[in-house]
């Protein structure tokens, strides 16, 4: 799809003379200055904004951002010297480099990234075009590692990216393990079929394959077709965790591609104990936090790019809009607070599983996206395989039921109705900025129970994955 998008112009990544002529065009004026945010952000070429909006990620990545600024002219060369027959130049690094220090202290509203695209070996036609980000992700990731070879930046993405899965296939005859290693620099996730994160992450790692009927597995040390499981657990986790959703299905009955509709949720904070192979280290190697998210609005053929990012360094200045300056109206529930007996679980009745779940809460409420987990432990099976098919989506079963459930805290818990807390107080809006509408950026406050965003408004286009998570 992207051709030679981020190829060099000779081998290991060097720039040489044919790169003349591509320079910016001189003469513009000057764009305005930052805004109130402090916040510089990227000027659209046409169709970049799915180009903008990982650029500003990366930049906001400070174990990213800094380990490109320790690279020195010594290791890059110098870009005045692209020109120079035979002169050795790693132009991409150094024009990501130019524009990140742009993007953090030229007084400016926007940055332009002619430059950088030149440096890719685009054209003037190539701006124009959307693409998908997932696939620029890996492209440019792969760019980075070729032009920095030999530098002492040359396992950068390794480092904070590179993750492993091992997949296994036991022999249900004589226990045979056949195993594959996977590496990856994002995890693709699956959408369809399932309302949250966790649930997808539980089918993927959790739940075993079976080969049996006519789908039998043939094993080497059998040597004859035999019932067999397959499964997958995380191996190597990496420091950065980036999930991409595949949010786009194929009608085969129409011969279309058609977009999920669907409500999906993700958490602020994730475990992954239970997906990876090994369990025995610190809770703190496999908790993450969410850092940014990189949403697409529009349908399949088209739409636009944007991006909310976590302000770990505080680099922007944020001040809550004015109506959040206003106190909030307390509002008030008539139901008193009651303590519910122990409930007895049936395990084929949702409600009565649901409600004992709540009522064993010291809380009394849950968090929505973990009321899926949560379901799963205690039944040790999805909603999705368990109850979807006569009860359809939680979120709808849970609001068919509401003489028995509530939802509290703005949204983000659901409680049993005679449990309800009293008072309730809207939780405040987070303070939140938009810079050159590919740039928005969370203050870093006190998280949200949960971010929770709607698929008919958001994923990415072309190639089918659709949301980019960046854990962290």
């Amino acid at each position: 799809m992207f051709g030679n998008l981020f190829e060099e112009e000779e081998d290991e990544g060097f720039a040489s003379a044919s790169t003349k002529g591509r320079t910016a065009k001189g003469g513009e004026e000057p764009p305005p200055p930052r805004g109130r945010s402090n916040l510089c952000g990227i000027r659209n070429q046409g169709g970049t904004c799915y180009l903008n909006s990982l650029l500003q990620t990366l930049l906001f990545t400070p174990e990213f951002r800094e380990e490109l600024f320790s690279l020195g002219p010594e290791e890059l060369g110098f870009l005045e010297d692209k020109e120079k027959p035979g002169a050795k130049v790693r132009v991409i690094p150094l024009e990501l480099q130019k524009l990140f220090a742009r993007l953090l202290l030229v007084d400016h509203q926007s940055a332009c990234t002619t430059d950088l695209t030149h440096s890719f070996g685009w054209n003037s036609s190539q701006g124009t075009n959307q693409h998908d980000v997932q696939e620029l992700n890996r492209i440019l990731f792969s760019a980075l590692e070729h032009s920095l070879v030999g530098t002492s930046g040359s396992t950068l993405i390794q480092r904070l990216y590179h993750g492993t899965i091992v997949n296994s296939i036991v022999c249900k005859e004589c226990g045979n393990v056949s195993q594959r290693k996977e590496d990856f620099l994002d995890l693709t996730v699956c959408v369809c079929g399932v309302s949250s994160l966790e649930e997808a992450l539980w089918n993927m790692f959790v739940e075993e394959e079976l080969f049996e009927g006519n789908n039998l597995y043939r094993c080497a040390q059998c040597s004859r077709l035999v019932t067999a499981a397959k499964s997958a657990k995380l191996k190597q986790l990496p420091l950065f965790m980036t999930m991409s959703l595949l949010r786009f299905s194929f009608d085969f009955t129409k011969c279309e591609r058609y977009k999920e509709t669907g409500r999906y949720s993700f958490p602020l904070t994730i475990d992954l104990r239970p997906f990876c192979e090994q369990t025995d280290a610190e809770d703190s190697d496999f908790t993450y936090e969410l850092f940014s998210v990189i949403i697409h609005k529009g349908g399949c053929y088209g739409g636009h790019y944007h991006v909310y990012i976590k302000d770990i360094d505080e680099l922007g200045l944020w001040e809550p809009p004015e109506e959040d300056c206003k106190p909030k109206t307390q509002k008030k529930i008539k139901e008193e607070v009651k303590e519910l007996p122990e409930q007895k679980l049936q395990e084929d009745d949702p409600l009565s599983i649901i409600t004992a779940i709540i009522a064993q809460e010291s809380s009394k409420s849950v968090l929505l996206d973990q009321l899926g987990q949560k379901l799963m432990n205690k039944t040790g099976s999805s909603w999705s395989k368990r109850f979807r098919k006569h009860y359809g989506p939680i979120g709808k079963f849970l609001q068919s039921h509401n003489d028995v459930f509530i939802l509290i805290s703005n949204g983000t818990r659901v409680a049993l109705k005679s449990n309800s807390l009293s008072p309730v107080t809207d939780a405040p809006a987070s303070s939140e900025q938009t810079v050159n509408s590919d740039l928005h950026l969370e203050a870093n406050q006190k998280p949200k129970p949960k971010i929770e965003v709607d698929l008919a408004i958001s994923g990415q286009v072309l190639t089918g994955s659709l949301v980019l998570l960046g854990f962290c």
